[in-house]
């Protein structure tokens, strides 16, 4: 995991009627990828134990193996943000709010 480099979602807010005001949130997205690989891990135990299939019976047809897949693309999806360098995925100003949210 670490040799792809530390890399950390960078979360700020700033207003322009108070500059005093700047919150600052890094989160670590190392802490996503292990909490996603412990999540695949338990589903791929519980697809040992549960059916391929859907209950027809029911309106819900969502099963651990869609839930599986969908915890994989997530994580390729986490891969490919990490792989290149620094960049800015939101920027936005509205109502003399500043939002910025980067990869670091």
């Amino acid at each position: 995991m670490l040799s792809k480099g530390f890399r950390i979602l960078w979360l700020k807010l700033r207003t322009e009627e108070n500059k005093h005001f700047y919150l600052s949130f890094p989160v670590p997205l190392y802490i996503f990828q292990e909490l996603l690989d412990c999540t695949l891990d338990l589903l791929k135990l519980a697809c040992l134990f549960a059916r391929n299939r859907s209950n027809p019976d029911s309106s819900l047809s969502l099963t651990v193996y869609t839930v599986k897949e969908f915890v994989q693309i997530t994580m390729k999806l986490l891969d490919s943000l990490t792989e290149d360098g620094p960049y800015n995925l939101v920027d936005v100003t509205a109502h003399k709010v500043k939002i910025s949210v980067g990869i670091r």
